[in-house]
């Protein structure tokens, strides 16, 4: 896009600008692509809850997963679930777990559903932000341990609470970090 180092700030930024817009243009085609277009691939009934709603890439990742099932089967120690830690997409043991059915949406991360740039609010989705029914767990295992675990709970809540206050303070004196101590015999 610069074509020569030689160019004005003017130039420059003009070049980039337009490689940027190219590229906004580009997702854009991508994002109607995954509404409007379906694949044949896709035309089965594992992908009903998917088409329309994810990305074309995320339903072509799924695809490859869908095919790995066929070594994998249910056991996860084959799988590694790498897909499932790093892309938020269904991994092959998961996709057994679903067996002839279609694969919910809600097995898929949220960021493949966001196909547009409009700035929206989250999507109405089964779950719940909230984080009550963890505070009465975390209640309810305060109450059956004992005194070191109740202080051990208590610290781990007081560091989430207070993160600038912390049990780590300055040394008392200065710590000699090189050279061995004097008069130390071998």
């Amino acid at each position: 896009m610069l074509q020569t180092s030689m160019g004005d700030i003017c130039f420059c930024w003009d070049s980039v600008n337009k490689m940027i817009i190219l590229q906004h243009n580009a997702i854009k085609a991508s994002f109607q692509k995954s509404l409007n277009v379906v694949s044949h691939l896709f035309n089965v009934i594992a992908y009903k809850n998917l088409v329309g709603f994810i990305s074309k890439y995320a339903l072509h990742v799924i695809s490859e997963e869908m095919n790995r099932l066929k070594y994998v089967g249910f056991e996860k120690e084959h799988c590694g679930c790498t897909i499932k830690s790093t892309f938020g997409l269904p991994c092959a043991c998961e996709l057994a777990s679903f067996g002839l059915g279609s694969i919910p949406l809600q097995s898929v991360h949220i960021f493949w559903t966001r196909l547009s740039f409009a700035d929206i609010s989250l999507p109405e989705t089964p779950f719940e932000l909230s984080i009550q029914q963890k505070f009465d767990v975390i209640y309810k295992r305060f109450t059956e341990v004992d005194i070191a675990g109740k202080l051990v709970i208590k610290n781990k809540l007081r560091e989430i609470a207070f993160p600038n206050k912390t049990s780590i303070g300055v040394p008392q004196s200065k710590v000699k970090t090189k050279g061995a101590e004097k008069g130390w015999a071998r």
